[in-house]
């Protein structure tokens, strides 16, 4: 592991400037071109960077450098881009997806785990949060899909994912197979931080323009919505061994069922969300109750228990006006007088207004699927060159055994990613992430016949 004065750091701040005054909006149509591909690494080192600064509680030159220059939109153009692409062109093209031309499309699906990750840092700055003005409405329709789909999110993984016992099962998976477990993940991954983004929004909402609080309180009611996410309970898992998964920072971990009651960092964000919209007097003023909404809320009552309010002070609040919607008085059918007008989101609809999907899908079948070995040789050679693993050590958890689980010093030299305890367990393993060194080997021009197993120490 690597102290604190030992660190270096990915971007120093004149170079995060340049790259920052780089980033540019990428329509769908260009989408995974080489030009494209240079703003990921950007926007990837950008990522590391703020996050190595928010760790060593340095200056958080990132978001200061994003507002000075007003790059936050095309953060949020792009976002908007990646998951437009991932809904409309990549099943079109999934089918064509093989071991050659894997890695480019894996990269093209990750760009939206990447800048989800930076804008939920970003955002918890104000300043960032309130500069972005109206085009924050793109962002609360966007974080609007991700609480859907952790409502409707069931756990149909049929497996444990950490300790698969059938190997050839998981050698036999085609390439599609794979994409499509990695891109379940990867939008659960991305709901649960969008969580942290809505939270952000509900801190500033006062600060905000008016038409994003109409737009969360009654176009999106997201308090019925984050109110069925208290019920649902998306972040707890069990697994077919029996455990009891809780996602924490960005991985399941295994939890005692004692722990269950304890409050986590997911569920404290949809709480303190909650707070803001419910207790906030402009708020309270604004949102529209009918008799479906508030028996939808009234059922939080036995969630605020002692316990939690104890962990989350400000509750007690919330749980004061809870008590007042028991005994508030909703007429039926009760009709809102006046005209209304309401803003609406541009920026989704100006990235999909009239595009040919088919003709998309075909021109990346063409320029990104049939790409040349020797170009995507090159690509992996520059994926592996924006990444220093041992660089990176303060921000990973831990490391456990791949095989055992337990606490690993050991690192297989080739690919760096699997952990091992012990050679015993290093040598158990090998047939698991053979496929991935071998890869990982031959992209650093190592001899392919080689087979030697080295590790770190």
């Amino acid at each position: 592991m690597i102290s604190d004065n030992q660190f270096t750091s990915v971007l120093t701040a004149n170079e995060a400037e340049v790259y920052i005054q780089e980033l540019r909006k990428i329509s769908v149509e260009n989408y995974g071109n080489d030009k494209w591909m240079k703003q990921h690494e950007y926007i990837e080192k950008l990522n590391i960077q703020a996050h190595l600064n928010v760790s060593q509680q340095s200056e958080e030159y990132i978001s200061e450098l994003l507002i000075t220059y007003d790059k936050l939109e095309t953060l949020i153009y792009n976002l908007l881009v990646s998951e437009t692409w991932r809904n409309k062109v990549y099943p079109l093209i999934r089918n064509k997806i093989s071991q050659g031309n894997s890695l480019r499309v894996y990269m093209m699906l990750y760009h939206e785990v990447t800048i989800v990750n930076l804008l939920e840092l970003v955002l918890y700055n104000k300043n960032a949060c309130i500069s972005v003005e109206e085009k924050m409405l793109d962002m609360v329709d966007y974080c609007s899909r991700k609480v859907t789909f952790l409502n409707t999110w069931e756990d149909d993984d049929d497996e444990d994912e950490e300790s698969v016992k059938d190997i050839n099962k998981f050698m036999e998976r085609s390439e599609v197979e794979q994409m499509n477990k990695t891109i379940r993940k990867q939008n659960y991954a991305i709901s649960i931080n969008a969580l942290s983004i809505l939270r952000y929004m509900t801190d500033y909402i006062n600060d905000l323009p008016l038409s994003i609080m109409t737009r969360l309180l009654n176009t999106k009611d997201m308090i019925t919505a984050l109110s069925y996410l208290i019920e649902s309970v998306p972040w707890v898992r069990r697994t077919p061994s029996n455990k009891i998964l809780r996602w924490e920072g960005s991985n399941w971990k295994e939890i005692s069922k004692k722990d269950i009651s304890k409050l986590c960092q997911v569920e404290a964000q949809i709480w303190i969300a909650l707070y803001n919209l419910m207790v906030e007097p402009e708020c309270r003023r604004k949102y529209a109750y009918t008799n479906h909404t508030r028996e939808v809320i009234l059922r939080l009552r036995p969630y605020l228990t002692s316990q939690l309010i104890d962990e989350l002070p400000i509750l007690t609040d919330l749980k004061r006006v809870l008590d007042e919607l028991s005994i508030l008085n909703i007429p039926d059918n009760s009709v809102q007088a006046g005209l209304l007008v309401e803003q609406i989101p541009e920026m989704l609809e100006e990235i999909q207004n009239g595009k040919d999907w088919k003709k998309i899908a075909k021109i990346c079948k063409k320029e990104i699927l049939s790409d040349s070995q020797e170009n995507m040789m090159a690509l992996a050679k520059k994926l592996a060159g924006m990444y220093n693993i041992d660089q990176y050590d303060s921000l990973i958890d831990t490391p456990k055994c791949a095989k055992c689980g337990r606490p690993a010093d050991k690192r297989c030299s080739k690919c760096k990613n699997e952990w091992y305890c012990s050679r015993e367990c290093q040598v158990h393993s090998w047939s698991t992430h053979k496929k991935i060194c071998n890869l990982v080997a031959s992209y650093n021009e190592v001899k392919p016949n080689e087979s030697k197993i080295t590790v770190l120490n």
